[in-house]
């Protein structure tokens, strides 16, 4: 079938998931308030982004607020259809900044998986709207959903593979998430059952069989409707069960881009349009400058397709064989998987989801101490941050450096420095971060202390206890199961020098 008179989608569901999309949006926002003079703050203003001249200018106090009320604005312009593409254009340059530039730069790492599609969905929203009011021939609206359609197949096909390479079909995935209390929402309960429960290894298997099945559904026309559905449906049984956040939500938002224009679920969203849900009517501007845009975008739209297999071999490449591209073609491939986002998708597998961290609040002269990191709590004076998916991907991510960096121990050290500013702890007392393993052993799931980092911010000095001496390694290497390897630097996968390939 010839993709450039590929059906595109009818202006119902383009609303619809505009709405949906400004909702979710509006409600990672709206759980960011307080997170927010952390999350995207400089670390000279005390946020997590490493501080320099240009970040320091943009990540501030005095421009934070700003930057919200309009990140709030574009929003709502995307739930009410108000100058959608003015909205959606907005919205996409903050969450390319936020989620994809400062990935690298900022304890944060760019909210993980979470920013990472919000990000995407942003880019998706903007070009269709653009599209719409002026793309009078059509073809960049059906070229741009086809490069995104076939992004979001490999983007699930790479998922699937990875859990399948990290330890899924040897059950060591998702039950470790959901016995862990920062991601789990049912974690006391699954905690209590066998480690080899049936609907432990029944989650793990169809954790990855379902991406590569739905993957390879969403490839082929007459198939993608069932590949969208089990998509869909999987991400809404996640949301019942994961801390995610909107994650799930935009997942499933997604799904939506292959329910074609006068296919069975369009023809069923017709009938039973929801009347809330403004309806955009769009007559495209014929404009000769805009024209020419246009034929560019195609292109950059034809090229990124063409381009999607052989980056994620090159990432692959990068990761299972344990070596850089020639320097050429490595630093191509940094440069635009780094732009454009693309990465190996390592979503809650063993080595993030295998641990969580305990943060203590300990008087220096008495020894008490005080739990401030409690999953889910809804004190408004400290602990409601660790109801935000984005703290766990923060916290979890300073920790995973001592896997993914061992022989960096200067990286590690700067992040959690950089982490525990943000925790308020006075003058005369410490923090104490507990590192918490999480093991199978006697037919049920143990959370073991193996070590503790106590991080004195008065003379800005770490300190490293081993609980468990026996047990220490596990804080620098990866799962048995895992294929992690230090990389040379964050950004890449290509291996550190060290390494004996």
């Amino acid at each position: 079938m010839n993709y450039l008179f590929y059906p595109v989608l009818s202006a119902n569901m383009l609303d619809l998931i505009r709405t949906g999309y400004g909702v979710a949006l509006f409600g990672t926002l709206l759980l960011s308030l307080g997170p927010s003079r952390w999350f995207f703050v400089s670390e000279r203003f005390g946020g997590y982004a490493k501080s320099s001249p240009g970040i320091d200018r943009f990540q501030n106090p005095r421009l934070l607020p700003v930057v919200l009320f309009v990140w709030f604005l574009s929003a709502i312009g995307l739930i009410l259809g108000y100058h959608s593409v003015i909205a959606a254009l907005v919205n996409l340059i903050l969450c390319h900044y936020f989620f994809i530039q400062m990935r690298w730069k900022g304890v944060l790492r760019g909210m993980g998986a979470p920013g990472y599609m919000s990000y995407w969905m942003g880019a998706y929203l903007f070009f269709q709207e653009y599209a719409r009011f002026y793309d009078p021939t059509g073809s960049l609206q059906r070229i741009s959903l086809m490069a995104f359609r076939s992004d979001f197949a490999i983007i699930m096909l790479s998922a699937g593979v990875y859990k399948i390479l990290s330890g899924y079909p040897k059950n060591h995935g998702m039950n470790y998430g959901m016995v862990n209390p920062f991601w789990g929402k049912y974690w006391r309960y699954f905690g209590k059952l066998h480690t080899q429960h049936l609907s432990f290894r029944l989650l793990n298997h169809l954790g990855y069989a379902t991406e590569i099945a739905a993957g390879f559904l969403l490839l082929f026309p007459s198939l993608e409707l069932y590949g969208a559905l089990l998509i869909f449906f999987t991400f809404l049984f996640i949301a019942t069960q994961i801390r995610l956040g909107f994650l799930c939500e935009m997942v499933m938002l997604g799904s939506l881009i292959y329910l074609q224009k006068g296919g069975i679920a369009d023809q069923w969203l017709q009938a039973w349009w929801p009347k809330f849900i403004p309806v955009t009517q769009a007559s495209p501007v014929a404009m000769p400058f805009l024209l020419q845009v246009n034929e560019i975008l195609i292109v950059f739209f034809l090229i990124y397709i063409a381009l999607l297999i052989p980056v994620n071999a090159g990432l692959y490449y990068n990761f299972l064989a344990r070596k850089p591209l020639t320097k050429p073609f490595q630093k191509l491939l940094e440069l635009y998987t780094n732009t454009l986002g693309a990465i190996i998708w390592r979503v809650f597998t063993v080595d993030v989801v295998n641990f969580y961290v305990q943060i203590w609040v300990e008087n220096k002269v008495t020894g008490n101490k005080q739990l401030y990191s409690v999953p889910g709590s809804l004190d408004w004076k400290s602990r409601f941050r660790y109801c935000h998916v984005g703290e766990f991907v923060g916290l979890t991510s300073v920790f995973t450096t001592l896997k993914y960096y061992p022989n960096q121990p200067s990286l590690f050290q700067e992040r959690l420095l950089r982490y525990a500013k943000t925790v308020p702890c006075p003058a005369g007392f410490k923090l104490v971060f507990e590192y918490v393993s999480i093991q199978q052993k006697e037919e049920r799931f143990h959370h073991v202390p193996i070590a503790q980092f106590v991080v004195d911010l008065e003379e800005e000095k770490i300190e490293e206890s081993a609980i468990l001496p026996e047990m220490r390694g596990l804080l620098r290497s990866a799962h048995p199961t895992s294929p992690v390897h230090e990389a040379a630097r964050p950004g890449t996968y290509a291996p550190s020098p060290s390494i004996n390939t």
